[in-house]
Order: structure tokens, then sequence, then C-alpha cells
């Protein structure tokens, strides 16, 4: 799980960062790099492939709607290290906790569709919230932006459901 008190210093910074008027920052910190990157390996490409392929093609309209929500959120954000080392930071806590908790297990008996959803809500979705805090005045995360980046990530082939 992350350390809630990083987020806390990271925002502080980015307020920091943002006030200053020049970001001047280019590229990716490697943390976050490696979520922009593509997995190469991945046999179903595509967000919406994914999403049909784990029985959820239901969620497809909103999953696009979210991930894109996400999408504008970095890119507005992408010249702030401390954003990025956010981003990374949450990233991060969506891939291991598919890696660990989702993906090995989808061959166990109890974990259907509505279990998964939970692990999402309870490893995932709140403890993100819960680590932005009240955020403050130049970037806050909402449920739709926690959804965004898992769909985000499941696009570039790091989140499988099944």
């Amino acid at each position: 799980m992350t350390n809630s008190s990083q987020i806390p210093s990271l925002l502080r910074r980015l307020g920091d960062e943002i006030s200053s008027g020049d970001p001047a920052f280019e590229g990716f910190i490697d943390d976050l790099q490696m979520f922009q990157d593509h997995r190469s390996t991945a046999d179903i490409v595509g967000l919406k492939a994914k999403l049909e392929y784990a029985d959820r093609i239901d969620e497809y309209e909103s999953a696009e709607q979210k991930k894109e929500l996400f999408a504008k959120l970095l890119l507005r954000l992408q010249h702030y290290p401390s954003a990025q080392r956010i981003f990374a930071l949450f990233l991060a806590r969506i891939n291991d906790v598919f890696e660990h908790h989702i993906t090995p297990h989808m061959t166990d008996a109890d974990m259907d569709r509505r279990k998964v959803d939970e692990i999402i809500e309870n490893k995932i979705i709140l403890p993100t919230l819960s680590d932005m805090g009240d955020g403050f005045e130049h970037f806050t995360i909402n449920h739709a932006h926690v959804r965004g980046m898992i769909y985000w990530l499941a696009e570039r082939c790091f989140v499988r459901w099944k």
C-alpha cells in the first residue's frame, strides 16, 4: 500500500511547482515511464477486447470515458515531477493489486465479478481516495479518475481481469 505520508508532501510540492509557473520538465520519470509503455507480450490488445474477453463489455462505454478523463488529467499535469510521482504511486498500486490479488486467483471458485469489484473498491479506489485527502485546487482525484487509471493500464496490458 502507498505510504500515505508521501502524497500530502507531493501535493505540497506540486502546488509549489504549479505556482512557480515554469514546469520545464520534459519526459517522464522512470516509475511512470514504465506504465506509459505498452507491454509487448499481450495476447489480447485494446481495452474493448480485454473487457469483452473478461465478460465486462457492458463497462466499455463508461470505461472509455473514464480512461480518457484520466488521460487528460495526466496530460495536463505531465510536466510536473510531483504529479508524475503521485500518478506513478497510484498506478503501481493498481498494477500490484491486479498482479497479486486478482489475476492469479481468477480460477478460484469464489473469484467472481462481484469479488473482483470488491477487491478493486477496497484495495485500489478507497485507499487512493484516502491518500489524496482533500487534494488541492490544482489536483483532485475522484472515483472516475481512479477507475480511469485502471482502464488506462488495461489498455496498456498491465491489468487483466481474466
